[in-house]
Formats: structure tokens, sequence, C-alpha cells
């Protein structure tokens, strides 16, 4: 056969493939039975499509009329009514709209964040207590799941967000175990053998465990003056609750800058005094809010040049570009911003790390920097910016300083 014949047949098989779709088309438009009043025949006629109502039926001469919907009114179904649904005129309470209506769909009402549908009505998630964590968040839809906290993990409060936390691990930060941790309360490590925290000048490029910027960034703030004024002995002894002992305060003097020597002493003096209750709420909160850090900063995709990139811009002295390639060997890629940034505040430790990551936001811009490192950069910002715990804080230590009645009698440490 030639191509000249063969164009012919190709072109019916074309019509013929299009008028048996179009005939299931047709066929699948779903009827009803209408008595036709000039005739009396019963007729099939068309139902009318989502959004439209009949207008007009249809006859032995014409097929069936269909008018849209008016507003404030939908049809999700074909049908045979002469006129359309009203839509719902206001969502319940605790309901947000989630979905305006149109000429197919009704008004779509949803709980508010923190609640979930039962029956008719919005209810509160459940807050999964101390010792227990959250498995499977709440969602307008579906209450919180609440899971025990398995061995090696704790949750110390109610929280209907919040999942078990890891104990942490006093071996790996060069401590004693104190005080085995259960599934309500952390390990308590030996706060005296923390001597590598006050090897001020030491660079850190191995990979830590436990990156904690909120915390650094708070204390920073913190060991701004006023505190910084006070000599380390002075603040020792200002701060209520249980003492720090002499031999760390001694080992600070001898090992770090003054404004380093507050940072640390309130690192101390927290861990001594985190069963109080006003310690233990702030706590709670600098744990809150590293996690958010933590998950915003675990990406995979930056590489090496991103992470040059972003030493260079921000201010102060730089971490050398041999410290940040052992960074790269040593840690998980997903850590490498947390780590990078970790090593800027050892270098850095006058420095305020919300200003320098708005800094450094400013001159990746006018860079062009790639996007996924200005994402992290500015949910990091903004996480440690707004922090209110800041505030908190000092208020309440210096509080506490002037009035040492808030505290429980606790007996002072040798």
């Amino acid at each position: 056969m030639s191509v000249l014949n063969m164009i012919p047949l190709t072109a019916m098989k074309l019509q013929m493939l299009f008028a048996v779709c179009f005939a299931r088309a047709y066929q699948e438009i779903p009827k009803y039975q209408h008595r036709d009043p000039v005739t009396s025949k019963v007729l099939l006629c068309d139902q009318c499509p989502p959004g439209t109502a009949v207008k007009r039926h249809c006859s032995t001469e014409e097929p069936t009329v269909c008018a849209p919907c008016p507003e404030k009114c939908f049809a999700e179904q074909w049908h045979w009514g002469d006129s359309c649904q009203h839509c719902t005129s206001v969502c319940k309470e605790r309901q947000i709209v989630q979905r305006e209506c149109n000429s197919t769909h009704d008004r779509l009402c949803e709980c508010i964040p923190g609640y979930h549908l039962v029956v008719e009505f919005c209810v509160r998630h459940t807050a999964c207590s101390p010792g227990f964590g959250v498995i499977v968040q709440g969602t307008p839809e579906r209450n919180t799941v609440c899971e025990k906290c398995p061995p090696g993990y704790y949750s110390s409060t109610s929280s209907s967000t919040e999942p078990c936390i890891p104990h942490r691990n006093c071996t790996q930060l060069g401590l004693k175990t104190v005080r085995p941790g259960t599934a309500t309360q952390d390990i308590l490590c030996d706060t005296e053998n923390k001597e590598f925290n006050f090897n001020c000048s030491h660079q850190h490029t191995d990979c830590h465990i436990d990156i904690t910027l909120c915390e650094e960034a708070i204390f920073q703030f913190l060991a701004s003056p006023p505190l910084a004024s006070f000599s380390v002995e002075h603040l020792s002894e200002s701060l209520p609750g249980r003492k720090v002992d002499w031999k760390s305060v001694e080992r600070l003097k001898k090992s770090c800058s003054p404004r380093q020597q507050a940072l640390h002493l309130l690192r101390l003096w927290r861990e001594q005094n985190k069963d109080q209750e006003k310690v233990l709420s702030i706590i709670q909160g600098v744990n809150h809010c590293e996690r958010k850090v933590s998950r915003c900063a675990s990406v995979k995709n930056l590489t090496l040049e991103d992470l040059l990139t972003l030493m260079e811009s921000l201010p102060g002295e730089k971490v050398s570009e041999e410290d940040v390639r052992a960074l790269v060997r040593s840690c998980p890629s997903q850590h490498h911003i947390l780590q990078l940034l970790h090593l800027w505040k050892i270098q850095n430790g006058g420095q305020d790390l919300a200003k320098a990551l708005s800094y450094s936001l400013r001159k990746l811009h006018l860079k062009g920097a790639r996007r996924p490192l200005l994402k992290i950069l500015k949910r990091i910002s903004r996480i440690i910016s707004a922090s209110t715990i800041y505030r908190m804080y000092e208020k309440i230590i210096v509080n506490m300083i002037q009035d040492n009645t808030c505290f429980k009698t606790k007996l002072y440490n040798d």
C-alpha cells in the first residue's frame, strides 16, 4: 500500500475514534424523566451539570435548558432541580473559612489551630502528659496522638505539639552522671567537670552533638551590661539559689575574658538551679527555640561554596577555610549551617548573632547568593530575633538578683 493511500485511512481512524469518545461522553450525561405538559409523554431529559440548575425542562423539540446558579448558591452534583442550594452563611464557633463558597461547592469551614472536629464541635487537641510525647500532630480533622516516652527519652511538660526529647549523654559531654534520666526528666550531669567550656580561646572544629544557638544568643545578650560590669565573684554571690562552686569560678577567671566569664557563669548557674520553677520555665522556652532552629536548619543540599560564602558575609573574625572544610568532613550535611554558626560564635564571643545574621543576609542579597541558603538564614534569623525569651531572662534574673526570696530555700554548695 502506498503512502498516499495510508493518509486517508489514518484520518478516517481518527474521525471514528473522536466519534466514539463523543458518543461515550454524551451517554455519560445523566438523565431524568419528565412528563411533557403538552403531549403528556414521559421524556428522558438531560440533567444540569454542577454549578447550574434547570431553567426549562426538555420537550420533544428542545433539550433541557440550564442556567448558572445565582450568587451565594451552589450545586455540587448533576441534578434536575430548578434551584441551587444556598451557601452556608457563617462558620461555627472556633472555626475559620478554609474555602469560600462558589457555584459548585459550599463554603468549607475548619477548626482553628489547636482544635479538631468532634461531631459538629471544635475541641482542643489533647495535651500529652509529662512522660508522654506527640507522635502525630493534631490537625483540624483529628486529635493529637501521644506515646509514652521510650527508654532514653523524656518529656517534662504537658504539650499538644512537643515530642519526647532524647536524654543528654554526659559521657559525650565530658561529664559525670549525677542522676539518671527518667520518662519525665533529663539526665543530670556534674557541672564541675565542664572544664572544656572554659577554654575560651580554643577553636572547636570537630562536629558538636549539641549546638545551642538560642542559648548562646540569649546568654550573650545577658552577659552584656549591666551583668558584664559585675566581677565574676560578685555575680556568682548575687545569683540566688544554689551557688556555683568556687573552683569553677576560679577556672573561669583564669581562662576567659570578663564578658565570657559572665556568659559561662550563667550557664553553670542555670544547670545548678534547673529544678527551680522560674528557671525551668525559661529552659523549656529555650529548648523550644532550639528545636525550631534545628528543624529549619536541617538541610542537605548546601555546598561547600555556600558555607564559604556565608562565612565571608558574616561580620567580625572569620572562620578559616581550612576549618570550614574540616567541619564538612566531620559533620553530616544537614548540620553544616548550625556547626558553622557555632564556630563563628566561638570566634566572635562579643557579637550579637541576630544582628550578625541580618547583616549577612543584606550582603548575600547583594551578591545574589543561592535561594536555599537565603531561605535557611531568614528562618533562623526570624526565630532568634523574634524570641521574647531574651527579655524574660533579663527581667527574671535581674529581679532574682535584687530579691532572693523568689527562690525556694536551698542549701548552697560547698
